[in-house]
């Protein structure tokens, strides 16, 4: 796959799609809390350090769809309205990720994330 990556790297990202079932979702040494905010209901949530989105969402009776919760299947995919968030899946193309987030785990790189859910 690195090698069709790097030969594609001048191709628009939707001419050419990669799935890789190995993502790294395992707590990273830099890895803080933040908030998520829900646009929908107007919750706003904690996500602690040592937790995932989906975890945090669960833990509060939300249900959003999920099946792999390590970044490789995209069921998970909610929308981003605000917010950096740093995206530790192997789904989303460069063009998603201003937009879109997986939950299961995607982490914030800014202090809020607002969530279309």
């Amino acid at each position: 796959m690195d090698a069709v990556r790097d030969m594609s790297g001048h191709w628009p990202t939707s001419a050419v799609h990669f799935e890789s079932f190995g993502a790294d979702c395992h707590p990273q040494a830099d890895d803080g809390a933040f908030q998520v905010v829900l646009q929908r209901s107007g919750l706003t949530l904690e996500v602690p350090a040592d937790q995932s989105i989906l975890e945090t969402l669960r833990r509060h009776h939300i249900s959003i769809p999920s099946s792999c919760e390590s970044g490789t299947c995209g069921s998970c995919k909610v929308g981003l309205l605000e917010g950096v968030a740093d995206h530790r899946d192997m789904v989303l193309r460069d063009d998603e990720k201003s937009n879109q987030l997986m939950v299961c785990v995607s982490r914030a790189q800014s202090d809020v994330l607002v969530l279309d859910c």
